[in-house]
């Protein structure tokens, strides 16, 4: 809990820092998604978004434990803070949950839920299609195994994930429609604590995950 309340105050902190700043510079201003407002850069302000997430799993063992992917969901908040009509900084704080299912032991089903904060440049590339790059980090909240949660310490996951995040985006007035894909550098599992098994063979895995994301969004007046 610690951790995730440290997380959290750090992406509300970080929001906070650049709207302070940008006000304090002039060289950002409050307006709306839709173009209205006051004048300055369009692409300054904040709203929520959510939706699908696929989530693939790469890495050694990832063939030899039938690993398959997991539907899921994410959901949060979003500010974006305009340098000028073509770039800004979005700051993110999501809610997403990942997984895998193994078939080829008993408790297959893995469901990981993360506290996730991207980090993201945006670029536009038109009035309304822009494109999204940039890091972001992982705070592992809960595990989930055949519909049984468990410590994450206890089954030797890394509590921690990081990567970096690329897609694009629709705007229509406030809404925003979105595809994005997210690739973890880091490891689900800490590999001096666990291993899977596969038979009577122990192999220490070493798996990442690839997610795949479809969103929308609102943007409202900043």
């Amino acid at each position: 809990m610690k951790k995730l309340f440290l997380l959290a105050l750090l992406a509300a902190a970080s929001i906070a820092g650049v709207q302070a700043q940008a006000r304090a510079g002039g060289g950002l201003s409050s307006k709306d998604y839709t173009g209205g407002g006051t004048t300055g850069s369009r692409n300054t302000g904040f709203g929520i978004k959510g939706g699908y997430n696929y989530t693939n799993v790469y890495g050694d063992g990832s063939k030899a434990f039938d690993l398959q992917g997991y539907n899921g969901y994410h959901a949060g908040v979003y500010g974006q803070f305009g340098f000028n009509e073509f770039a800004s900084l979005q700051l993110e704080l999501l809610y997403v949950r990942k997984g895998f299912d193994n078939n080829t032991v008993a408790t297959g089903n893995r469901r990981l839920d993360y506290l996730e904060v991207p980090v993201l440049f945006v670029g536009n590339v038109t009035e309304t299609l822009s494109f999204h790059l940039g890091p972001e980090i992982s705070l592992l909240t809960k595990v989930r195994e055949n519909g049984v949660n468990y410590a994450i310490a206890d089954k030797g996951y890394n509590s921690v994930d990081y990567g970096a995040i690329a897609g694009v985006e629709a705007r229509v007035g406030p809404a925003r429609l979105g595809a994005r894909y997210d690739l973890g550098f880091g490891k689900i599992y800490n590999t001096d604590k666990v291993s899977l098994q596969t038979s009577n063979t122990q192999i220490k895995d070493r798996l990442s995950t690839g997610t795949v994301q479809l969103y929308v969004g609102i943007g409202f007046t900043q």
